[in-house]
């Protein structure tokens, strides 16, 4: 038997594997700016995912999971370029 996946169980997937994905490449970066781009776009990705799985409650936790590993990987990025 079928069962299709639904459109924000999947957008909660992306946000969640960007966002991890953005963690640890600042962690393992010696790049500043690459881990401040990269992280920025998570960000923007897990917005949009946010947006799309709003309506699920399940799915918009893993939206907002994603979104904190991204904006920690941003701010991981803004200290690695002013405090190294």
């Amino acid at each position: 038997m079928h069962h299709p996946t639904s459109m924000p169980k999947i957008a909660g997937f992306a946000s969640i594997f960007v966002g991890v994905v953005t963690a640890a490449f600042s962690f393992i970066s010696k790049s500043a700016d690459a881990a401040i781009y990269l992280g920025a776009a998570g960000v923007f990705v897990c917005i949009i995912s946010l947006i799309i799985a709003r309506k699920s409650t399940d799915e918009l936790q893993m939206a907002v999971a994603g979104l904190f590993l991204a904006i920690v990987a941003t701010a991981i990025g803004f200290w690695q370029q002013y405090n190294l």
